[in-house]
């Protein structure tokens, strides 16, 4: 049976650093595209490691999965949209992404594969992220597998939104974020009522290899 987390360093009135990416990566062509897959791997393969999650205290790490999925979401795809180009942008920041985001919900795997002998469930998570002039609340996916006690960050995906200051409360961060929910073909919507902290009464587990 998945548990939920829970957000046990932070409050709703937690102020949260938006991480920035002053090295945004254009691409018009396919050399630039080259250019960025190239940066993001190097990224990502230098913090193979374990990192912490501040909000929870949880750990997880970045394994050739999570490169993989990340540089080739689908089978097919359009190679230049802007969403994928800021995805793989935010990516090279990744670590620093997981460190400083919050906490939102845990889902189990799909109907199908809700028997898998490797797949426990999926934790969400969303850090505030400033890249190319623009605010994004950066959706971090991490799996929990059957029989081991490290998580696997497996994406990141952006939601833009408007804001102008240098932090922002956890309050006003989970406010008015989605979740895509299979099973339900729909997403799961969440506001700061449903921040999970503290008082949350189940048995937590310390999940670090």
């Amino acid at each position: 049976m998945m548990k939920h987390l829970r957000n046990k360093y932070i409050n709703l009135n937690t102020k949260i650093n938006f991480i920035e990416n002053n090295n945004y990566i254009k691409v018009n062509t396919y050399w630039d595209l080259k250019l960025l897959r190239a940066t993001v791997k190097n990224k990502l393969n230098l913090n193979r490691g374990i990192f912490v999650n501040n909000a929870t205290g949880i750990c997880a790490r970045i394994t050739k999965e999570t490169v993989n999925k990340i540089i080739f979401p689908k089978s097919k795809f359009n190679l230049f949209n802007k969403r994928y180009i800021d995805n793989l942008n935010a990516a090279t920041h990744l670590t620093h992404l997981f460190n400083n985001a919050v906490y939102i919900d845990t889902l189990k795997p799909m109907k199908n594969k809700s028997n898998s002998v490797i797949e426990k469930g999926y934790h969400h998570f969303v850090a505030p992220l400033k890249m190319n002039n623009c605010c994004f609340k950066a959706y971090i996916t991490v799996k929990e597998r059957h029989n081991s006690n490290v998580l696997y960050v497996v994406s990141v995906i952006l939601f833009q939104f408007d804001y102008s200051l240098m932090s922002i409360t956890a309050k006003e961060l989970i406010d008015n974020t989605s979740i895509w929910n299979y099973d339900l073909n729909g997403y799961n919507y969440y506001s700061y009522t449903d921040f999970i902290a503290e008082s949350f009464d189940y048995d937590y587990v310390w999940l670090m290899s």
